[in-house]
């Protein structure tokens, strides 16, 4: 599976565990270079459909679906990505979507991200190769928080904090002055806020692909 939903029954994970985890993925991978990471979590637990999570990704200006779609390699991937203006790797775990963009951003910005958390919730997190980073919660078609984490006193005292509770109780690991990785921060709280667990396999299975109905251009 490209995401795990991770088992719940016996209490959640601990936060440093999921931590270290996410430090050894990324350590290991071009996931540590670029990568939006989105989630979402419905109230009914009914997961969207691949036409539901187009329309709303692309607000309605044409995109192309794919039921599946298989790449011949990791490489194979990360170009095809830049054919065109975005591009998402969809899945599921049960009730969750997960949205996978490589060197994109579509889904941790306004209106995209409140789009999708419409009957339910939304996290994502963004960076690039230039460390530029984003990291947003919208909640029924809100955005509650969206901020650049990199210096901890910039967002300590945002009110959307108190809607993400794991993100609060994390906020020593997003310091990276004392050797802390707020890439793996990030991971580290949207799962601990929906259980759903980003593996590096993305391109070992076939899987649903939306990409914008327009090529690059430029």
């Amino acid at each position: 599976m490209v995401t795990e939903l991770q088992d719940m029954s016996g209490g959640r994970p601990e936060a440093s565990d999921v931590y270290h985890y996410y430090q050894r993925l990324l350590e290991e991978s071009w996931m540590s270079e670029a990568l939006c990471w989105t989630v979402v979590v419905p109230h009914d637990g009914r997961p969207m459909t691949l036409t539901e999570i187009g329309d709303r990704v692309s607000g309605g200006a044409g995109y192309h679906a794919y039921e599946t779609a298989s790449f011949e390699d990791e490489e194979d991937y990360l170009v095809s990505s830049e054919d065109s203006d975005w591009a998402m790797l969809v899945d599921h775990s049960g009730p969750l979507t997960a949205l996978l963009e490589y060197n994109g951003f579509r889904g941790v910005h306004d209106p995209v991200l409140p789009r999708l958390s419409v009957g339910g919730r939304a996290y994502s997190a963004f960076w690039n190769v230039n460390a530029n980073n984003r990291i947003s919660c919208a909640v029924d078609g809100e955005m509650v928080l969206s901020f650049d984490t990199t210096f901890i006193e910039d967002w300590i005292e945002e009110p959307g904090l108190a809607r993400w509770p794991e993100l609060r109780a994390m906020v020593p690991y997003f310091d990276w002055q004392n050797g802390q990785s707020w890439r793996a921060a990030m991971l580290t709280v949207i799962e601990l806020a929906t259980g759903a667990r980003l593996t590096e396999g993305w391109t070992e299975e076939e899987r649903s692909y939306l990409t914008s109905q327009e090529a690059t251009t430029g």
